[in-house]
């Protein structure tokens, strides 16, 4: 009987409350499932005083903000308050009636009110479904739950198709669908993905409202995951969260700089509270015989912007890059992907001096195009940029893959227009990146979102590039 309930919530022909005593807490924050491998998973969940968010707090919650409108207000900090109280989790693999269970964890004000569930002996290729419950403290009987589900990965011989996404910077500002948030999230359901990859700026410490301090930030991220369409989203596929300069402290931040009374060093233990995460922020995952992804950490060991560049300039750090080469000369996978919150390639708009792609970090930019375009059957995937594009280094050869903002909405800032020598593709638009693998032939894909396709289910392709047949 448990499990069929379970099965009606997971797919919403049940309502949650159906099974949920009087009162609180809540999960109006949603939930997150992360660092998925063949065997193990974190389930991320907050605990809340109400069902759902106060979106009436500000207009820009759910009218974003239109042309050049400024809104210089400060985040609100009780749009979705936390509450106390104890959470649990159960799991099984999808058609089977074997649950596991996990004991209750009480959860504080301390950390936000968030119990992170590393679930470990999964095993590989098979989809999960969840039920998170919690109670209020001291209380015996449940008060609410929540249900989700996610796939892991396949062992690194199994010959599988993979379907993976990858977006970035998505803003309060540039909602497209009220409280629902922002419509790419319904439509990348659609593409039935295997795993999604956020490159960074998941919000914006320095744009309206702003987050000066550590109640400010944590209180956009609550806001920014009770959004209907990120919420649901989350409810269904795993995550790879990055970080980037707008989500540790402000525009083009590197260690020991402050925005308001938020420190660096507090952006960075934020990050790590708000998302599941392992103990390194830089990793490698490994989804079956064909695909291989490295996730790069450039804020946490580069080098001031403003210094001359050299051999010793970097956003890596050594031990970081040492890593990367390492782990990528060991891969036998088909086809490899570095998935990094900035560009590489480019070309990026004037005037920047925070990537590789800049002047500012040539040697070691330079460094990783030599590197990188030497490896067969190897791509760059970039967040951060606020365009589309499929970018070709003129001297290396290497391919880069900018997957563009989350809309439309978010296209602010400027872009370096078509550049015919290096661009394949080029769009002054948002959306989302999909990259599919099947019988050893890869594809890239560019899909639209913005507020015209909010009624659309599935998002529009605007670019294709079939990266070709690998060699068994």
């Amino acid at each position: 009987m448990l499990k069929s309930l379970n099965i009606l919530l997971l797919f919403g022909i049940l309502s949650p409350s159906f099974l949920q005593a009087e009162g609180g807490p809540y999960f109006a924050s949603g939930i997150k499932v992360g660092e998925v491998d063949q065997t193990s998973a974190i389930v991320w969940a907050r605990l809340t005083k109400n069902p759902a968010a106060d979106f009436n707090r500000l207009p820009i919650f759910t009218e974003g903000l239109q042309g050049n409108k400024k809104d210089t207000g400060l985040m609100p900090i009780e749009v979705v308050p936390g509450m106390k109280g104890k959470a649990r989790v159960h799991y099984w693999v999808k058609d089977s009636d074997q649950q596991l269970k996990a004991e209750w964890n009480s959860v504080t004000k301390s950390s936000d009110f968030i119990h992170q569930f590393h679930l470990r002996g999964l095993k590989p290729d098979r989809t999960y479904q969840f039920e998170i419950e919690c109670r209020s403290e001291g209380a015996e009987g449940v008060a609410n739950s929540i249900t989700g589900q996610f796939k892991t990965a396949p062992e690194p011989n199994s010959d599988v198709p993979i379907r993976f996404i990858v977006t970035t910077c998505q803003a309060v500002r540039s909602v497209d669908s009220g409280a629902e948030g922002h419509v790419a999230y319904r439509q990348m359901l659609n593409f039935d993905p295997h795993f999604f990859v956020h490159t960074g700026d998941i919000l914006y410490y320095d744009k309206a409202p702003l987050c000066k301090n550590e109640a400010q930030a944590r209180a956009k991220w609550n806001l920014m995951f009770s959004y209907g369409h990120n919420k649901n989203f989350h409810r269904n596929v795993s995550s790879y969260f990055m970080k980037d300069d707008h989500d540790t402290l402000k525009n083009d931040c590197w260690p020991g700089q402050t925005y308001g009374d938020l420190t660096f060093e507090q952006g960075l233990a934020i990050f790590r509270e708000q998302v599941p995460m392992q103990e390194k922020t830089y990793r490698t995952i490994r989804w079956g015989k064909d695909v291989q992804i490295w996730l790069t950490e450039n804020r946490d060991f580069r080098s001031s912007n403003r210094i001359e560049d050299g051999p010793e300039k970097t956003i890596l750090g050594e031990e970081q890059k040492d890593w990367l080469k390492t782990t990528i000369q060991e891969s036998d996978a088909t086809y490899k992907f570095v998935i990094t919150p900035g560009p590489i390639v480019g070309p990026d708009k004037k005037g920047k001096a925070d990537n590789h792609a800049n002047k500012a970090f040539f040697n070691e930019g330079q460094e990783l195009r030599d590197f990188l375009s030497q490896q067969k059957n190897m791509y760059v995937i970039c967040g951060d940029r606020h365009w589309q594009y499929c970018s070709k280094d003129p001297k290396t050869g290497l391919l880069e893959f900018g997957c563009g903002p989350i809309n439309d909405e978010h296209n602010y800032g400027g872009d370096p227009g078509k550049v015919p020598e290096i661009h394949r593709y080029f769009s002054d638009k948002g959306g989302f990146l999909g990259i599919t693998i099947n019988n050893k032939i890869a594809k890239a894909e560019w899909f639209t979102a913005n507020q015209e396709e909010t009624s659309i289910e599935q998002a529009k392709v605007r670019h294709t590039e079939i990266l070709g047949k690998a060699e068994n």
